[in-house]
């Protein structure tokens, strides 16, 4: 088959196509292509890929065409790995949202909103190509927020797109924790519906038995967090242990399931509680530290770049490529198992593969509209998905669920319609603090913020807000 990626100097690429190479059927006489704007970075991720013992073993060519026509020109799967807008609008934005008493994040929260609306021009376009030159590919979005995007890119226009998150193997984590072990288990078998970074597990079994029975049993009286593994630190450690307890806390309370411990999504069920935590002394991060910040960024970037450039120009053997990933700094070279592109390639290729994505219900979720954006369960098979499942997501959350797939799929609209009066009802219909006074200054503060990033007519919003 042939791949392109747009973000294509993304290092982590390297490890999503080692892992993808190790599947000599998917690129034997292939071709993947990478492409960004930023070209002698895409070229040096080609370098490495080439340098991998997965590509010596399969004939496979890797170029990195110089625009973007060509780079999905007759291809049969684009992936996107990119954000939209600059680092510093996007620190400030935390900061807004502190300040005005929401949580801030990448995916799900008001400033997600506004990556959505610097993102969307970039899926749009690269869209639009598609159409022209490869209208039977699969767009696969890894760039957030990936609901929003994949949302709008399904509704309106001719290529079929799907937002897929990694996080979609977590609940194989979190699950084998309550039971007990710090690993990765694979006997968790689930379906799950809700948004991403929200759903819940409504089926399920563990090591061949009905999971929520076994769940009951294990949960039922003197339940204690499992001994974590060290490598990790503690300060990570702590915050998986922090993850799986509300896990079990909610499960207990409400009867709800998590699917993926995905901290802004869990954080909208214990709202305030989060907001205060993140601004320990209840203050937002002041902007000398916002600049720290960024400058620090800065310098790792430099750091992993100058680390990369050096790795190039060496021999790697197996004794690299099989230790890649035992130290943070070498994140990215290690295999990717289980990664959600890899995955979808399996799939466009015509293998039978269980997914979790975000594309439109189309029927599969009771209680939504066929253009609605949700996650759920699908099955890929034959080149073709279908929902694995009729769901109905847990009655105490739909109106929490109902109101945050809304506003994300408004959102999609707004961008293809250009509609500043249709953008501020999608940014009100957000489900904290819905229509108050506060949430329309935070949306018209964080609109000012990044006027500069996103489409003109869509500036106009502030005079509905």
């Amino acid at each position: 088959m042939k791949v392109a990626f747009v973000g294509g100097g993304a290092f982590r690429l390297v490890g999503v196509l080692r892992e993808a190479l190790a599947y000599p059927e998917l690129f034997t006489d292939g071709e993947i292509r990478l492409f960004d704007l930023n070209m002698p970075r895409a070229q040096a991720v080609a370098r490495m890929v080439a340098k991998t013992p997965e590509y010596a073993a399969v004939n496979c060519r890797i170029t990195c065409p110089t625009s973007l026509e060509d780079a999905v020109d007759g291809i049969d799967m684009v992936g996107v790995v990119l954000m939209g807008g600059s680092q510093r609008t996007f620190h400030l934005g935390h900061k807004i949202s502190y300040e005005h008493g929401f949580l801030s994040s990448d995916n799900v929260s008001p400033n997600g909103a506004m990556l959505a609306l610097k993102t969307g021009t970039l899926l749009l376009n690269i869209a639009a190509k598609m159409e022209r030159q490869c209208p039977g590919a699969w767009l696969v979005d890894f760039a957030n927020p990936i609901a929003v995007l994949s949302g709008m890119i399904n509704n309106h226009t001719k290529i079929q797109a799907f937002g897929i998150c990694e996080g979609y193997t977590n609940h194989e984590w979190d699950l084998a924790r309550i039971f007990g072990r710090d690993e990765q288990s694979n006997e968790v078998s689930v379906e799950t519906a809700g948004i991403n970074h929200l759903s819940f597990i409504v089926k399920g079994t563990y090591r061949g038995r009905d999971l929520f029975t076994s769940l009951d049993r294990r949960l039922r009286r003197g339940w204690k967090m499992c001994h974590m593994q060290a490598y990790r630190g503690a300060a990570v450690n702590q915050r998986i242990a922090r993850g799986i307890e509300l896990l079990a806390r909610y499960y207990r309370e409400l009867g709800v399931l998590i699917f993926s411990t995905e901290g802004d999504g869990m954080e909208h069920m214990h709202y305030d509680e989060c907001v205060q935590h993140q601004l320990g002394r209840k203050q937002a991060p002041r902007l000398a530290e916002i600049n720290r910040r960024l400058a620090r960024l800065a310098r790792d970037r430099a750091a992993a770049q100058v680390q990369f450039e050096l790795l190039l120009k060496q021999n790697l053997g197996p004794r690299f490529w099989n230790s890649a990933g035992h130290t943070s700094s070498l994140d990215w070279a290690a295999r990717s198992k289980r990664s959600a592109f890899v995955e979808m390639m399996r799939g466009r290729a015509g293998q039978t593969i269980p997914i979790v994505t975000s594309r439109l219900n189309a029927g599969a979720v009771e209680g939504f509209s066929d253009r609605t954006v949700l996650e759920y369960s699908q099955i890929m098979e034959k080149g073709a998905v279908r929902p694995a499942g009729h769901y109905h997501v847990p009655t105490v959350m739909h109106g929490m669920l109902a109101g945050i797939a809304d506003h994300q799929t408004m959102l999609g609209d707004a961008m293809v319609t250009e509609d500043p009066k249709l953008l501020a009802a999608a940014l009100l219909a957000y489900p904290i603090k819905q229509f108050s006074p506060t949430a329309r200054r935070l949306f018209k503060n964080l609109l000012t913020l990044n006027q500069a990033e996103i489409q003109p007519a869509l500036r106009r919003a502030v005079e509905y807000l």
